[in-house]
């Protein structure tokens, strides 16, 4: 008898197993369901693109008849082109755009429902919504419409750079160069690209001394790495410190490849420069990192480039552009 309930007992206790692994897992076990969030960003916009529709957004900025857009009209390009830019093909595209604009049309006319054309929308803006506003100058209060961030490098100090973004690098593990290196002389005052928050600011074995900087909306972290020995960064500057386009924040120097801090590597001096993009949280460190190629950006940010003076120790920029 004790064998029956036995055999019972276990037959009910499968069938148990076997009904409870059909429910579905309660709320706090399932799935989270996944993120709706661009995962990578392939900028291939060329400077001369740049800078045409960069003229055409000063030109119509204030237009009540011309409804132009920067980030519109490169997402445009881009959607019709499938990404693969051609200087002169594209300058005539955005050309015939202009003067479909001037005629009532509206860019989103085109390409409003296309998913490419969303996806280079939110991309482009996330790259470039703080580049090009109105702003006031310091000391003058003049006010004006146009390029907001800054070139690293100052008026008067000579640089050299070609596109390197996506060359093979090897010191400690083979992989991609993720960041732009721009050559000049050790000492040269490197300005902040655009305003924000220092995030990172010391010692990387593969960077040497460097500062990350997060811009106020969090969409882009700028990374500048090999900066000087002995003397990296203005004095006073630390992490958490709110920092404006424009403004001197280190010296170029060619630190870095080195657990040992203050080394210098054995390579010309220059800047690391990289623009990471942020759609969600999870992407701001770790392996789903989005780095672009900032090369055209440089070029196109050569237009504008900050005065710098000496004061005492350090360098200042004057008559910065401020957001109004």
């Amino acid at each position: 008898m004790g064998t029956f309930f036995k055999k019972l007992a276990s037959l009910f206790c499968a069938a148990l197993f076997m009904a409870l692994s059909l429910i579905p897992l309660s709320a706090a076990y399932a799935e989270e369901p996944e993120k709706n969030f661009i995962r990578w960003v392939d900028n291939k916009v060329p400077y001369e693109i740049l800078m045409s529709a960069y003229e055409y957004e000063v030109k119509y900025h204030d237009s009540d008849t011309v409804d132009f857009d920067f980030a519109k009209a490169l997402a445009y390009l881009a959607t019709r082109n499938g990404n693969k830019f051609s200087v002169k093909k594209d300058l005539k595209a955005l050309s015939d755009l202009v003067l479909s604009l001037q005629q009532g049309k509206k860019i989103d006319d085109y390409f409003g429902n296309n998913r490419y054309y969303k996806y280079y929308v939110e991309a482009y803006d996330a790259i470039f919504s703080q580049f090009i506003g109105e702003y006031t100058i310091e000391e003058t209060d003049e006010k004006g419409y146009g390029l907001k961030n800054y070139h690293p490098f100052p008026k008067g100090y000579w640089f050299n750079h070609s596109d390197d973004f996506g060359n093979s690098r090897s010191y400690g593990y083979k992989r991609k160069h993720l960041g732009h290196d721009m050559y000049g002389s050790v000492g040269t005052p490197i300005c902040a690209v655009e305003g924000g928050v220092v995030t990172e600011l010391g010692w990387n074995r593969y960077g040497g001394w460097r500062i990350g900087i997060r811009s106020f909306d969090k969409k882009r972290s700028y990374y500048y790495a090999h900066l000087r020995k002995n003397q990296p960064y203005i004095q006073g500057l630390k992490k958490g410190d709110v920092v404006q386009a424009g403004q001197v924040i280190g010296y170029l120097g060619v630190t870095g490849y080195s657990f040992k801090e203050n080394t210098n590597m054995s390579c010309p001096p220059h800047l690391h420069i990289g623009m990471q993009l942020i759609f969600d949280e999870s992407q701001y460190q770790g392996p789903t990192e989005i780095w672009i190629d900032v090369y055209p950006i440089m070029k196109f940010l050569a237009h504008n480039r900050a005065s710098v003076y000496k004061d005492g120790m350090d360098y200042k920029a004057r008559n910065l552009k401020k957001t109004i």
